[in-house]
């Protein structure tokens, strides 16, 4: 509806003027002060977890990657013997862990060595996979300790996102 045809023009000069002051008036706010006279202080707690991954040595690099898993199958079920023992548990970045030491010697470095060579060939499967899929070594960990992590069975020891260690 056009106004000029439903008001006379002397009309809205009355209405005009009272409505432009209200609305000149509504403009003009306070200032507010929002400074503090000291300095707002937050107390931040941070938590840093480092960890060094020794690169593959020179003869892994040399094994095809058939042969890397042709070792990683056979010792599978070695590997679900100490899981089974709760001698080793499947850490977040995708490696298995020495979790239980066993007090025989012999057996502790038993299961040392299969862990240290386990670790060894993910190590390589995780690299030829970070290249392949243009992702950082840590992202392709990451979701590797994610995988395992789910497969684990019932009762395996596996280390959560936060770093605690649990029982599935």
């Amino acid at each position: 509806m056009n106004l000029f045809k439903s008001y006379p023009v002397h009309r809205l000069k009355v209405w005009f003027w009272p409505v432009l002051a209200l609305g000149s008036l509504s403009s003009c706010s306070p200032t507010v002060n929002l400074a503090t006279p000291t300095p707002v202080k937050v107390d931040v707690g941070v938590r840093l977890d480092v960890y060094q991954k020794t690169p593959p040595t020179k003869e892994k690099e040399e094994q095809s990657s058939l042969q890397i898993a042709a070792n990683r199958r056979l010792r599978s079920g070695e590997i679900q013997g100490l899981k089974n023992d709760r001698i080793v548990g499947e850490d977040r970045d995708g490696y298995l862990d020495l979790r239980k030491k066993p007090s025989d010697p012999k057996y502790l470095a038993y299961a040392q060595n299969i862990v240290d060579q386990e670790n060894s060939d993910r190590t390589v499967l995780y690299l030829a996979n970070a290249q392949a899929q243009s992702k950082p070594l840590e992202m392709v960990e990451s979701d590797y300790g994610k995988m395992w992590r789910d497969r684990a069975f019932p009762g395996e020891i596996v280390q959560k996102e936060d770093g605690t260690w649990s029982t599935k």
